[in-house]
């Protein structure tokens, strides 16, 4: 694992202040609508691209995202492709948070779980209880998991997934 620099939310929110700073935000688009540290940036990772960075002058470019995974793999990318970045934000915006700084938050910003969150929980519960079911009763319960599996790699194929349209009827907010 490369070794990556973390620097500490308070640091970050010194220098954004005193202008040393530039903050790039590796998440996706909705996760920035809905919240955001003050003066970041959107360049999220399923398009990231290190030389498309925005030009920060004299100021050092810093990188975050939620917890720390995706901005490491970001520094990565930056590391392969010769592109300078001092560090990411130590914990992402949940540190940031945990340290008690302030984010800028859509008033109409969805909370709870999402259709695609719900959908892979309850696929991942039918997996589980039915390899439970078959090694306390009989293997016939791994039809159970069969199914949910097929249900997913059809939606993975079409785009469609039947429990998403049960998932949104009961009220979860779209991914």
């Amino acid at each position: 694992m490369t070794d990556h620099k973390e620097i500490e939310p308070a640091e970050i929110q010194a220098g954004l202040e005193a202008g040393r700073y530039q903050l790039i935000d590796v998440r996706e688009p909705g996760e920035f609508a809905d919240e955001r540290i003050p003066g970041a940036i959107l360049a999220p990772l399923s398009c990231f691209k290190p030389a498309h960075l925005p030009k920060s002058g004299d100021r050092a470019v810093v990188l975050h995202c939620k917890s720390g995974g995706r901005s490491a793999r970001a520094l990565d990318m930056c590391k392969a492709e010769g592109v300078e970045v001092a560090g990411h934000v130590k914990g992402g915006i949940l540190g940031w948070k945990a340290a008690k700084l302030g984010t800028e938050r859509a008033e109409d910003a969805p909370t709870g779980m999402t259709i695609q969150q719900a959908v892979m929980a309850m696929a991942s519960f039918l997996v589980l209880v039915s390899i439970g079911l078959s090694v306390a009763f009989t293997p016939l319960w791994l039809i159970l998991g069969g199914g949910v599996s097929a249900m997913l790699l059809q939606a993975s194929f079409t785009g469609f997934c039947p429990a998403s349209s049960v998932f949104a009827k009961l009220g979860f907010r779209p991914g």
